[in-house]
């Protein structure tokens, strides 16, 4: 009897907090897209490296997180290195027909993760990211992200001479991600690889939840570069940055600074499979009360994580009020769902 009130309440709380117009606080399930984008070369030893980290990404996003293949644009400068997989040539042009491709798909919950590896440039105005045939330069890539229909963007810029990416792209809920610190650091980087070994390693997931952040990611191709460069013995020639607060400054040390709130809380599998099995049971009108415990729970924890990242604009007590009156609901959801797997009630 108690399982069966429970989950009719939990059934009317779910229809009021988890639909289609619901508000920005509660769980986006919306769909994920991303654009995987793998710039010139210039000679054959680039084009292969280029061409390794961007196929690695890809097939990740595909084959590990379940990306929809047609949710995911894969440019290069050579189509024919994979022609199954690279949609376009790596111009200018297919570089804004991909965008415009996803804006006409997405919806404002919709999550997008840009994924930039080649070589960069910088003019002391523009910083550039090179193509075949003319570059796009960091200001013409933010025109192409305000195209987009959602806020929810990743951008992760592993080129050259990216720093200035950061200043043009900078906007809320952004986590805007680069190589170097400026335009001066025009070396060839070493970032793309250290980046992508903490999306695909659980080393990395630090508070071992079974999930990678984009902090988390940032932080452990951070950790690994140093030490990288502490082995060879050489002098670092580039800095990453990470910036997540809408200022248009990027943040390196991110243990006192207003960056890493937002990208805590940001993943590209941004749902778990148990959760994710029970969003589709309500959707289908068979959800248990475990479910819907499940995706309280869920969006109790999101909020919790909102509100510790809006906790700079916020007056001490007010945070702790907020924070509070969360803990307790959370506490109590959890108690039901532990009574429920145990089969007390």
């Amino acid at each position: 009897m108690r399982t069966t009130q429970l989950l009719i309440v939990t059934k009317l709380f779910l229809l009021l907090h988890f639909s289609p117009g619901s508000a920005q606080s509660d769980l986006a399930f919306g769909e994920r897209y991303a654009i995987v984008l793998g710039g010139i070369g210039g000679q054959e030893e680039y084009t292969e490296t280029y061409f390794s980290q961007t196929s690695r990404l890809y097939d990740w996003l595909v084959t590990k997180l379940n990306y929809k293949p047609g949710n995911v644009v894969y440019l290069f400068e050579d189509p024919s290195f994979d022609s199954l997989a690279i949609a376009y040539k790596a111009t200018a042009e297919n570089v804004r027909r991909a965008f415009y491709q996803l804006a006409q798909k997405m919806d404002e919950d919709d999550q997008v993760l840009i994924f930039m590896v080649g070589h960069g440039s910088y003019d002391g105005t523009w910083s550039k990211f090179n193509l075949v045939g003319p570059d796009l330069r960091d200001i013409d890539f933010g025109q192409l992200l305000s195209q987009l229909p959602t806020q929810r963007i990743i951008l992760v810029n592993t080129a050259s001479a990216s720093g200035p990416f950061i200043e043009k792209l900078s906007g809320e809920e952004r986590v805007i991600i680069t190589a170097t610190k400026s335009g001066q650091e025009h070396f060839e980087t070493s970032f793309a690889d250290f980046f992508l070994d903490a999306l695909t390693s659980d080393e990395a997931d630090f508070n071992k939840d079974d999930r990678i952040s984009m902090l988390e990611a940032f932080k452990f191709a951070r950790t690994k570069q140093d030490t990288w460069f502490e082995e060879k013995r050489r002098i670092p020639s580039e800095h990453p940055l990470l910036d997540d607060n809408g200022d248009g400054e990027g943040s390196q040390e991110l243990e006192n600074s207003d960056d890493g709130l937002w990208a805590s809380r940001v993943y590209l599998d941004p749902v778990s499979k148990e959760l994710e099995s029970s969003l589709k049971s309500l959707r289908s009108g068979s959800s248990s009360a475990r479910d819907s415990l499940l995706l309280q729970k869920a969006r109790l924890e999101q909020q919790i994580e909102d509100l510790k990242a809006r906790k700079p604009q916020m007056k001490p007590t007010e945070y702790s009020k907020k924070l509070e009156t969360l803990l307790i609901r959370l506490a109590k959801v959890s108690r039901e769902l532990k009574g429920l797997d145990s089969g007390k009630n």
